[in-house]
């Protein structure tokens, strides 16, 4: 439990560190986040662009001149990130472990982030009284059952071997 928490907070730290530099504009790991997922949504969808508030730490990806989706600091899946990373680190696998199952991890869940707001954007268009069901319980589910999975990949059949 210590390795736990100790990794988690010090990701927090480094984490809100970075993000003391991004009180009035968008940061860079949201803004990349919305650009890509902005791509994806113009595979399907015409005439997206994407907005970025001179104010405050928000982006939009608009469909024809309407938001589309809102986009803040806790879409990155940053945080979720964090949390794998650190359960990772409680349940000590080898240095070889980590260097491939860390990368992939991430790129999972980075990959499930990009299809939660892309379904959510596909709800706000095609099913918009179900979108705050599906933002706040559905795809919360499927992010943490995803990071779920990893975790048990990582505790039942990577370390349980060394």
């Amino acid at each position: 439990m210590l390795k736990f928490f100790g990794a988690y907070i010090i990701g927090v730290l480094i984490y809100n560190f970075y993000l003391s530099d991004y009180i009035d504009h968008v940061d860079s790991a949201t803004a990349m986040m919305t650009e890509q997922v902005a791509r994806l949504f113009s595979i399907t969808l015409p005439e997206i662009t994407t907005y970025y508030s001179c104010d405050a730490p928000l982006a939009e990806v608009h469909y024809m001149g309407v938001p589309l989706i809102a986009m803040i600091e806790g879409c990155n899946a940053i945080s979720v990130m964090i949390l794998f990373v650190a359960f990772l680190v409680a349940f000590t696998g080898s240095l070889k472990q980590y260097f491939w199952f860390v990368p992939l991890g991430l790129f999972v869940i980075y990959l499930a982030n990009i299809s939660r707001i892309y379904l959510i954007g596909m709800i706000v268009l095609y099913f918009p009284n179900y979108v705050d069901t599906a933002h706040d319980y559905l795809f919360p589910g499927i992010i943490y059952g995803t990071v779920f999975i990893l975790w048990v990949i990582w505790v039942k059949y990577l370390v349980a071997k060394n």
